[in-house]
């Protein structure tokens, strides 16, 4: 079972998180004594191996997820992850003391990758969360991760090939430059503001990822502060900032992968209680002068002899057929009133109480939901299929 964030836990990683960072500070001189900076390069890529591979986790399952969604944000995160991660590999092979990448790895080199990566990670984060939810109707797919590769590669060949020309960022064993914490304070900035974004937003929805997503905005604005005070790329602060990455980059995760598995879940179990109801469940959309099925699922399916399969991409009327008024007079009916419209039909020896009501899909395209129950049981003999005589709806006249 998936451990759930609360406001508790959410104070308790926080607290945790500085009071990590303040024992450090204070007792530097004395863990510097038992630090050892000589494996560090290895340590460095194994922690920015950890984070790549969680980017392009969240950007495969968001690419996958995105055929069925279609949501914006989705493939905004989708994209950012991915150009975030290839960024991230070319600042991982050309670290200081890494082998030869292209050109010889270098504190610089390395270091202007990582502060593009933070900014447009920053960014794109905050418009995300900003950014309201809204269905595609076309695949940007191949468009977004074409400029993604696009975006990343200019981006190396600028630093690769320009980076002696590059302003400092860095002179080891002084610490960082004053370009270099501008830099780092103006993401730090933004992902402060994504922090207070997200809090608000979680205030108002209670939703769970909210949450995750401001615990991960917690610990990469840590990792900014941080890379505003190491002495050296191998020093202890530079390892901690990296460690608080990790965790940021986990929380991203748990905030999107995780709760959109529990979403998922119940969306199963929602729709497996739909198909187990004894009534029916519809939707149709007009084509033409008909109305199609574009969904239809419930018990009653059985009871009628027929399999969704069957029915979607037709005609509604395959297995509600005309009476004295047909299916269609009353879909366009309840569409011109924009309002419910109950009625009965017998099919197949069934007397059926029929509610269609009209709506709108998750593309802003007019639809109709309706549902369907088989009342035969309850009036078995005023009801009977042999006696039954459709009644006039006196509340509504019927469009012909």
């Amino acid at each position: 079972m998936i451990s759930k964030m609360t406001e508790t836990k959410f104070l308790l990683y926080t607290i945790s998180a500085i009071f990590l960072l303040m024992m450090v500070r204070i007792f530097l001189s004395q863990i510097n004594n038992i630090y050892t900076p000589h494996n560090y390069v290895g340590i460095h890529a194994f922690l920015e191996i950890i984070c790549v591979a969680i980017s392009i986790t969240i950007f495969l399952y968001g690419i996958k997820k995105f055929n069925t969604t279609k949501s914006i944000r989705l493939l905004l995160l989708a994209f950012t992850f991915f150009t975030v991660g290839m960024i991230d590999i070319f600042h991982t092979l050309s670290y200081n003391g890494m082998p030869f990448f292209i050109t010889p790895s270098s504190v610089q080199k390395a270091t202007w990758f990582w502060i593009i990566a933070r900014i447009i990670q920053s960014l794109l984060m905050l418009a995300l969360i900003l950014l309201p939810d809204r269905k595609l109707k076309r695949d940007y797919r191949l468009i977004a991760v074409p400029f993604g590769v696009v975006l990343t590669f200019i981006i190396g060949f600028i630093i690769i090939s320009y980076e002696t020309n590059l302003p400092l960022l860095v002179i080891e064993g002084k610490g960082t430059t004053l370009l270099k914490n501008s830099l780092e304070y103006g993401v730090s900035f933004i992902l402060f503001i994504s922090l207070m974004v997200s809090l608000y937003q979680y205030y108002l929805d209670k939703k769970e990822d909210k949450l995750y997503f401001a615990l991960a905005f917690v610990f990469l604005l840590l990792t900014e502060l941080i890379f505003t005070i190491y002495q050296s790329v191998f020093d202890l602060d530079n390892f901690l900032g990296h460690v608080y990455k990790v965790f940021g980059f986990y929380f991203i995760l748990k905030g999107f992968y995780f709760t959109e598995y529990d979403a998922d879940s119940a969306q199963l179990n929602v729709q497996k209680s739909m198909a187990d109801h004894p009534g029916l469940f519809f939707s149709l959309k007009k084509k033409g002068n008909k109305f199609i099925c574009t969904k239809i699922d419930g018990e009653l399916l059985k009871g009628i002899h027929y399999s969704s399969e069957e029915i979607v991409g037709k005609p509604i009327s395959i297995i509600l057929p005309e009476q004295e008024a047909s299916m269609n007079d009353y879909c366009v009916l309840t569409m011109k009133l924009q309002e419910c419209v109950t009625f009965e039909m017998v099919c197949q020896e069934k007397y059926l109480i029929i509610s269609i009501k009209p709506s709108v899909d998750e593309f802003n395209e007019d639809v109709i939901l309706g549902t369907a129950m088989d009342m035969t049981g309850i009036f078995p003999q005023k009801f009977s299929p042999k006696q039954f005589k459709q009644t006039e709806n006196k509340n509504v006249k019927i469009v012909r």
